[in-house]
């Protein structure tokens, strides 16, 4: 875990004793994570295309680079490890309650009433910085509130009014998914 007041973001990632120079503003990480989600894409162009956020590609890709470059995407050094999640116990995983490209509208709202950043004229910004101040998105802001609504257990709800109410909400802004042997986690047996 880092301390990002006295600590830099880091530029690179390390796998196979190497360290690798990557890109790291947040807008080719949203990239990479919509690329991560294309059912279109094969599991080898994937991790082709992944080799484009390196400052210069690696010669092979291994299991313990992938592993590094999903770390550094989900930035696994601001926060202490989380424990083991019960949702996925079943084998099968939960659908998902924020995409980058579904709620991108709330995204760009959002970090200009709340921090008055245009993210579509700023010149650059650290992934890391992004998902700290996307993590620090007061509850209020269109993002928490999808993801709250989406992440809602309606079948902890008593009241069926209010069961229905957020059962319409959910579908109204439900993100596509499908349960697919290659989700992103599969893809790479991470």
């Amino acid at each position: 875990m880092i301390n990002i007041i006295y600590e830099k973001f880091p530029e690179t990632i390390s796998a196979d004793g190497r360290e690798y120079r990557v890109i790291t503003d947040f807008r080719e990480w949203i990239k990479f994570a919509d690329m991560m989600g294309d059912n279109e894409l094969s599991s080898d162009d994937k991790i082709l295309l992944l080799t484009r956020f390196f400052r210069s590609p690696p010669e092979r890709v291994t299991q313990e680079l992938l592993e590094a470059v999903f770390g550094f995407y989900r930035a696994e050094s601001l926060e202490p490890k989380p424990p083991a999640d019960d949702d996925f116990s079943e084998g099968r995983p939960a659908p998902p309650v924020f995409d980058w490209k579904t709620d991108s509208r709330y995204i760009v709202s959002d970090f200009l009433r709340y921090y008055g950043i245009d993210l579509l004229s700023a010149d650059y910004m650290h992934w890391w910085k992004f998902r700290c101040l996307f993590s620090a998105l007061p509850d209020d802001s269109q993002c928490q509130k999808r993801i709250a609504y989406r992440s809602t257990d309606v079948n902890q709800i008593k009241n069926e009014a209010e069961r229905r109410r957020i059962m319409r909400i959910k579908r109204a802004i439900a993100i596509p998914f499908e349960y697919e042997d290659d989700m992103i986690g599969a893809i790479f047996g991470i």
